[in-house]
């Protein structure tokens, strides 16, 4: 049974509540108490008292800045394209969104992580070959904590611990990326997360973010869908994508 969203559903219920006997009510009393230093924390419809879920602003909900985790692909073979396809919750219809992938390296240098061809996100097509928009954006550094990541537009490149743009080759390291795409409609561009160069091991275990540029959920669009390449028996067990809510 979920905890209902109610506005006379109050702290002390949830501390009372069977699914919470295992754990310890000062911890949402310590949430409550943090959250009244910050009233932004409180919707100004419901603030009340301040005691009461329904006070935040859609506590379980897409509130702006929030990084909503939408799902994780796993890793099957060494080396595969696949064809990845998410449908997001209705919550997120009506708000503008950024699509992020955080793809963490493995441990050697054949670790590369491809994303291309056409990207579709919420009916809004990317294609990779042509598309001369707002640029996708990737880190530079290995940065565990989205929030505190600086991004840059992507170019075509060979740098390191960052993502590139490829078009109709190999990534340039050797023994890393999969080649020829398996896209249709002569579509060949991609991005990559080069782990190679530095140490003979590369850059491994270090994190990688890639963001879209900000599109728009619609009730009638809440699909994205995109290749992802896989290289590499040492590569982790896959990469996991999230939306930035924008407003």
């Amino acid at each position: 049974m979920a905890i209902p969203d109610t506005n006379t559903f109050s702290l002390q219920n949830v501390a009372d509540y069977p699914d919470f006997v295992k754990q310890d009510p000062n911890d949402l009393i310590a949430c409550f108490s943090a959250a009244n230093s910050n009233g932004n924390l409180f919707d100004p419809n419901y603030e009340g008292n301040r005691d009461q879920l329904y006070n935040f602003r859609n506590y379980d909900g897409p509130w702006l800045g929030r990084l909503w985790h939408i799902g994780s692909v796993s890793r099957s073979s060494s080396d595969f394209w696949s064809y990845n396809i998410f449908t997001v919750p209705s919550d997120l219809v009506g708000h503008d969104v950024k699509v992020v992938w955080k793809y963490t390296s493995g441990s050697s240098w054949s670790s590369d992580f491809q994303i291309g061809g056409n990207l579709t996100l919420f009916g809004t097509t990317y294609d990779l070959d042509t598309y001369s928009g707002t640029p996708f954006q990737t880190t530079r550094v290995n940065t565990v904590s989205y929030s505190s990541a600086t991004f840059y537009n992507i170019a075509t490149g060979t740098t390191p611990m960052r993502f590139n743009k490829r078009s109709t080759s190999n990534t340039p390291s050797r023994g890393t990326g999969i080649t020829p795409p398996p896209y249709t409609g002569g579509d060949n561009t991609y991005y990559y997360a080069e782990a190679s160069a530095g140490s003979p091991s590369g850059n491994p275990g270090k994190d990688f973010w890639l963001r879209s540029p900000t599109v728009s959920v619609t009730a009638n669009n809440l699909d994205m869908d995109y290749w992802v390449g896989f290289k590499g028996d040492t590569m982790p067990e896959g990469y996991s994508v999230y939306l930035e809510v924008i407003t």
